[in-house]
This record gives structure tokens, sequence and C-alpha cells, in this order.
């Protein structure tokens, strides 16, 4: 009786997912716990494992099927003599470190019977992934496997430049690799241009940001901030936990982000956001930090941020920003945060001008700390000065309040003694 590969519940919140990848077609042997695909969520993609041992009988969705609830079906395996040792349900592992399939276009099967007719050599699901990123054809790779299957010791030898068991007895010729997908039927002017699918990461990030622009009445304010005392601070707090042996770093902006908490705290009417007919105004001060990755910004939130010493913040930091690069945070980490900081000061930017992450009402954006020319007691002199641009949802905030806000963070800035205690 076939044993149904079903979409793994990914969240707390039975939040839906997109199948990004096949690692296998229809009549591959497979045991329990082998990665059969890969999915992806708004913010990480995740592998699929078997939940039993024996032969794909059917995949019942394409590749690039998006919104597939918990439950679904995605597929069907019929169990095999020496193989059938269950997991239990279809198990998703841990977040894949992989950048997003390029999706329906690849080299994966389709689904059903167009997958039996396009299976190709037996193969390993490991050995068809290595083979695809490497652009190394199975057809033309003898299988050291059980019963001549290509595994991905024989794809790697074959890289290395070596040759695999079976091709020691009987030399192969590698052939040229198969074609590229057929060009997408809407052609840019242009020559010299890959297609390649949207992640479902990248499409969210592309919707919400456009319903921002087009639905959230945006106002920009602006102001500079010396950062010289924070970075001598920096410096003397650093050499202290190096003594102490604890292993922490402060960065630049784990000073910024605690003096936003502590402005947020000094006025309450930014950490606001508009819903409707009402507006919400918290009582915590979650603070998202804006993440690149290889898939797009991701924004792990610091939780009670205004709670939180330097030292505590730069290990929550630093660990949120490592798990967002590997795709490995829960939705909770990354959804309810009543403010953003999106910082570009370390690739020498000088003013960002951020997009509002809805539904919150401000984002702060960093600019580089910059040697400038500086005024102090009459006097000309040299300093390093950072630009702050505040970016507030009109609807809730006035251009008041976020001023207020701005000048408190300047002035605990310039004067991070404060923020030390």
């Amino acid at each position: 009786m076939s044993v149904r590969i079903e979409m793994p519940q990914l969240s707390s919140e039975g939040e839906s997912a997109t199948l990004a990848t096949w690692l296998v077609a229809v009549g591959d042997d497979v045991v329990a716990g082998d990665v059969i695909a890969e999915l992806e969520t708004d913010k990480a993609t995740v592998e699929l494992e078997a939940p039993i041992g024996g032969t794909i009988a059917e995949l019942s969705l394409v590749e690039g099927t998006e919104a597939i609830a918990p439950g679904s079906l995605l597929g069907t395996i019929e169990p095999g003599d020496g193989l059938s040792t269950e997991v239990g349900p279809a198990a998703a592992s841990r977040p894949s470190e992989l950048a997003p399939s390029a999706g329906s276009d690849s080299e994966g099967p389709a689904a059903g019977s167009e997958a039996a007719e396009t299976q190709g050599p037996r193969s390993t699901p490991l050995a068809r992934r290595a083979a695809v990123a490497n652009e190394v054809d199975l057809g033309a790779i003898p299988g050291s496997g059980p019963g001549g299957r290509i595994v991905e010791a024989d794809v790697l030898r074959v890289m290395d430049g070596g040759a695999s068991p079976a091709e020691e007895a009987k030399p192969s010729p590698l052939a040229p690799p198969a074609p590229g997908p057929p060009p997408s039927l809407a052609e840019p002017a242009g020559d010299g241009f890959q297609t390649t699918r949207l992640s479902a990461m990248r499409k969210t990030i592309a919707r919400r940001m456009t319903e921002s622009k087009q639905q959230v009445p945006h106002f920009y304010l602006r102001i500079r901030a010396s950062m010289d005392a924070v970075i001598a601070a920096r410096a003397r707090l650093n050499a202290g936990l190096l003594e102490e042996g604890r292993g922490i770093k402060i960065s630049v902006n784990d000073f910024i982000l605690r003096a936003s908490a502590l402005a947020l705290r000094d006025v309450p009417e930014a950490n606001v956001q508009f819903a409707g007919r009402v507006m919400h105004v918290f009582d915590r001060i979650d603070v998202s930090v804006a993440v690149a990755t290889e898939g797009g910004l991701v924004t792990p939130i610091v939780r009670d941020a205004d709670r939180k010493g330097l030292a505590v913040l730069a290990e929550e930091v630093k660990s949120l920003a490592l798990q967002a690069r590997e795709g490995s945070l829960m939705p909770d980490q990354y959804q309810g945060g009543t403010f953003t900081i999106s910082n570009l000061g370390m690739y020498g930017i000088d003013t960002v001008y951020p997009i509002l992450n809805p539904p919150q009402a401000c984002i702060l954006g960093v600019g580089a700390a910059e040697e400038q020319p500086v005024v102090r007691d009459g006097e000309i002199g040299v300093g390093r000065v950072a630009s702050l641009t505040l970016a507030a949802d009109h609807r809730v905030v006035d251009g008041a309040v976020g001023a207020r806000l701005l000048s408190s963070l300047r002035d605990r800035l310039e004067d991070p003694m404060g923020m030390m205690l």
C-alpha cells in the first residue's frame, strides 16, 4: 500500500509553503530520511525527507506550486523490501543552507507520468543535486552504487577529474552538458541575461515593498550625529570584554540599536502601528534588525530591546544574523516587530532612505560614520559624523513626533554613558 508524502507543518501558525524543487523522480528508490524535495517559506528553504523507504510512485505537484497547506498530498512512495524503515510522517529537516532553486525550469521532473518518461539514469537524490549544482551530466557517469546506481561520490569523483570504480574497468568519455531550459516567452530587448524564478522570499519582499510605497504615506526626517563618543566607548568596552575572556565584541550597530530602543521609550508615540480605524500603541519595544542574506533582506527581531544591555544585544544580534543567513529562523523570530533599523554604513553609504516595513510605522536608515569638519565651541575640527534618516507613516506619526525621536536618538549616541548603565 502506497504511503503518502505530505506537506509538513513548518510552524505553529501552520504557514503554507512553495514546492521549490523535487530531488527525486518517479521510479527512484529512496531510504527513509533521504532528502527528496526542497520547500520554500517566506524566509527559509527547508528540506523534505522521505517518510519511509521504497520507490517513488507518484509526484502529485509540480515544482513551483505555491501556497501548499500543511497535510496536502505531494506524492506517494511504494514501500520496498529492505527499504521500509519508517521515520513517521513526511519530515522537514532544518532549513537548508542552499540558495533557492531556479524553479520549474530546472532539470527536475514535473510530476506524475511526465516524470516517469524523463527520469534518466538511476541515481540518489544527493547525486542528482550535486550534478545539477555543478553542471555534470549523469548520463555519462557509471554508477558504483547497488545495482549500478549513481551515488554522490561518483559525481564528486568526476568533478575532481578522477574515474569512478566502474570507469576504471571501462573508460567512458564525459558527454556534453544537457541543453539549458528553453527561453522565456517574454524576451527582454537586450542580450546576455539569465531568467530565474523568483524565490518565495523575493516574491514576498517585492509584494510588501510595493504595497508599502503605494499605500503608506511616507515622510522622511534626517539628522546628523557625532559618533566620536560611541567609537571611543566601544573601544573601551571591547578591551574590557577581551580581558575578561567573554568572547563578545560590541559593534557600533549595537549602540545604535540600544539608543533607538531607549529613544522609543522616551517617545512612545512613535512605537505605534496603523490599523484601519484604530492605531496600536505598543508597551514592548521589539526592534527588527535588517540582515542581508543571499535570498534577500530578512529582519529578525530583538524582543524588549530597551531592557537589554549592550553585551546581551551584541550576542543576540550575532546569533539572529547567523540564523538569518543560514535560513534557520523560526517565524516568531522575524514576525511582529514594532520598529526597524537598516544600517548600510559598513558599505560606505552616506545616507539611507529606507522603505517602511508594514505594518510598522517607523524605520531608521543609518549611514556611515565618516570624518567631517565639525564646529565645537567656535573651533573647526574633524569628527566622525553619521547620517540618521527616519521614515515614518504619516497616518499615525506626526513630524514633531519623528523629530523628537531623532533628537533623543542623537543625544544618546553623543553621550553614550547612559546606555552603558
